[in-house]
């Protein structure tokens, strides 16, 4: 419990009040669940990449809608997912000590996933992806315990693999992973009952992305071979990636030296268990297969077995009294990153400045600030262009705090997106909010600008890092 704790406190004060990164995904995300808790039941997913069969299952946009029953702030959705981020310090550090019958490793593991950048960077991003920190090393969990002889490990291991292939669609690869580490650990065949309790449950997880296959006639299923070409594409790909144990953020190479060691360690005595744990460290190369992908949680199904492994190699340590410095040095190295990263969203994730809250936040502060409590309009230029997610969300859930909402200037926005109403005309000050990613074609700020000097007069131009906000004095409409 202490070490849950912790790690939730660590990722708390790495996001508390608006250290993350709000783009038109999380917006968008956030929109959808919205509408669900407003009646509007989802059953399919959102697309995966670029593929327009391939589905994700939908379980991300009720996983979000709990919190947003309370508030519609992000940062609190953001709490919500740390939670689940932080209880896997206690999954993790329970494996490693059944693994290595050793406390001394299991706690190693705890204290290193509790401060692990990489945990901390994502149990602060709202993706998909993110959760499946928690549900990965469950099911690799789930397989070890009945491999021990607990019939409940099977279950819980099809109910893992089920949420995993629901947060994110390529965790579809821990099927042959399932079947090669059942060919290598060699279990007791399950009996009836505890086999029909397996496969209904992870029937019952994945029943929403059947009935997404059997509307669209298996399209899915058939576009899995060209899948890679269409989300990421063969890429080059440093191979040496796959050796790294995500534990010394500042020290990435002498990181993946400690990952070539490990995985020595272990290669020489090719028992069950260190069969397992390096099947499980290796087995996102699966993807591979399909086409590289340079995106960071292209390999995420691995930082547990990588950390895992890590604490095996630190347990060696002789003399014992090595173990504290080096375990104090790793927490040190990670906090460091993590603060780091402070007021910058999770840069591990490769962020546009513009998508950072608490940027946007000083941004609306900003324009309620310069319009003096008159009303005032908003027109925006955004990536992608045309869609005001980001803005109508968040003037939406922040307004409370200053009694009233913009108006807006832009193009007519399709539901969800048209939380703000038209200008009337009457609104004394004009504001453009410009992202100033090179996404976007200077042309289009260029017209922007244009079109707010047709109703005001240019008072001031304010660059908030990554964002730009030119402020007129309405003189027509």
């Amino acid at each position: 419990m202490a070490i849950f704790l912790f790690a939730f406190i660590v990722r708390f004060l790495s996001v508390w009040p608006a250290n993350t990164i709000i783009g038109f995904d999380q917006a968008r995300d956030l929109f959808d669940s919205a509408k669900i808790l407003q009646g509007d039941l989802r059953i399919i997913g959102p697309t995966a990449g670029n593929n327009p069969n391939l589905h994700h299952g939908v379980l991300w946009l009720y996983f979000m809608a709990v919190p947003l029953i309370f508030s519609h702030n992000p940062i609190y959705t953001v709490l919500w997912n740390s939670l689940f981020n932080a209880f896997s310090v206690v999954i993790i550090a329970l494996l490693a000590e059944d693994l290595f019958r050793s406390k001394r490793v299991g706690i190693i593991a705890g204290m290193i996933t509790a401060v692990s950048h990489y945990y901390v960077s994502f149990s602060g991003w709202l993706s998909n992806p993110t959760i499946t920190l928690l549900t990965v090393p469950v099911f690799f969990f789930g397989v070890w315990k009945y491999y021990r002889k607990k019939n409940w490990g099977l279950p819980l291991s099809m109910l893992a693999l089920g949420l995993s292939i629901q947060f994110e669609l390529f965790f579809i690869y821990l099927i042959p992973v399932f079947i090669l580490l059942w060919l290598i650990l060699k279990p007791k065949f399950p009996g009836p009952k505890n086999l029909f309790y397996a496969l209904i449950t992870l029937l019952l997880v994945l029943s929403s992305m059947i009935a997404t296959e059997i509307k669209f006639h298996f399209a899915g299923i058939s576009s899995l071979v060209s899948a890679g070409s269409l989300v990421g594409g063969s890429q080059n790909f440093d191979f040496l990636k796959l050796f790294s144990l995500n534990i010394l953020p500042q020290y990435k190479n002498l990181d993946m030296v400690l990952g070539i060691i490990a995985v020595g360690l272990l290669a020489l005595k090719p028992n069950k268990r260190n069969l397992f744990i390096l099947v499980w460290f290796f087995s996102p190369a699966l993807m591979l297969v399909l086409g590289a992908h340079n995106a960071p949680w292209f390999m995420i199904g691995r930082p547990a077995a990588a950390i895992i492994m890590g604490s095996y190699l630190i347990s060696k340590l002789k003399p014992n009294f090595l173990i504290v410095p080096v375990v104090g040095l790793i927490i040190y190295a990670n906090c460091l990153a993590i603060k780091a990263d402070y007021g910058q969203g999770q840069t591990f994730l490769e962020p546009d400045k513009s998508a950072i809250l608490s940027k946007q936040i000083a941004v609306m502060d900003y324009t309620y600030a310069k319009s003096q409590g008159k009303d005032f309009a908003i027109e925006t230029v955004t990536n992608p262009l045309y869609i005001n997610a980001v803005w109508a969300w968040n003037y939406d859930w922040y307004f409370p705090k200053y009694g009233y909402k913009p108006t807006w200037l832009g193009g007519d926005q399709l539901p969800p997106y048209n939380t703000l109403k038209k200008a009337t005309g009457k609104e004394k000050y004009l504001f453009l909010i410009i992202d100033e990613t090179p996404r976007i074609p200077p042309v289009y700020t260029q017209n922007a600008t244009k079109n707010l000097k047709k109703y005001g007069k240019l008072l001031e131009e304010k660059s908030f890092d990554g964002l730009t906000v030119m402020t007129f004095q309405t003189q027509k409409f």
